[in-house]
């Protein structure tokens, strides 16, 4: 589950899934409906990606999207991830299109990343 909260020039996305991918998958999600656009040819992008704490983890993911929607037009659908630790590897789907350019760059205001109660949650701001 994800859900958008309103800021001014600056968007928060509150995440929530059973597990640490679960939470990146739907950060793909939330920023694949705000870029959109994507009914080309299909794509897929390995991704590795490492940081200092899961916090910084989330952001480095959206970051890497955000990168893949600007330098490859890739609005993506789906990936396959595993997370150890504070690395994520696997594949990103999508397609080419004509992604919105909506979101500006992924913030650290506010960022969250971690299991609580039981769940996977996370936060993010996102510049728009």
């Amino acid at each position: 589950m994800y859900r958008f909260v309103e800021h001014t020039a600056e968007l928060e996305v509150e995440l929530e899934a059973g597990s640490a991918e679960g939470v990146l998958l739907e950060a793909l999600h939330a920023f694949a409906d705000l870029v959109d656009g994507g009914d080309g040819e299909k794509l897929e992008r390995q991704v590795v990606l490492s940081a200092g704490d899961l916090p910084a983890l989330l952001a480095a993911w959206l970051d890497e999207l955000l990168f893949l929607a600007e330098t490859e037009q890739l609005v993506p659908d789906g990936a396959e991830l595993r997370v150890a630790g504070t690395t994520v590897e696997g594949v990103v789907r999508g397609r080419r299109g004509e992604p919105r350019p909506l979101v500006k760059a992924v913030t650290l205001h506010r960022l969250r990343f971690g299991p609580r109660d039981g769940v996977w949650t996370g936060r993010v701001v996102l510049d728009v």
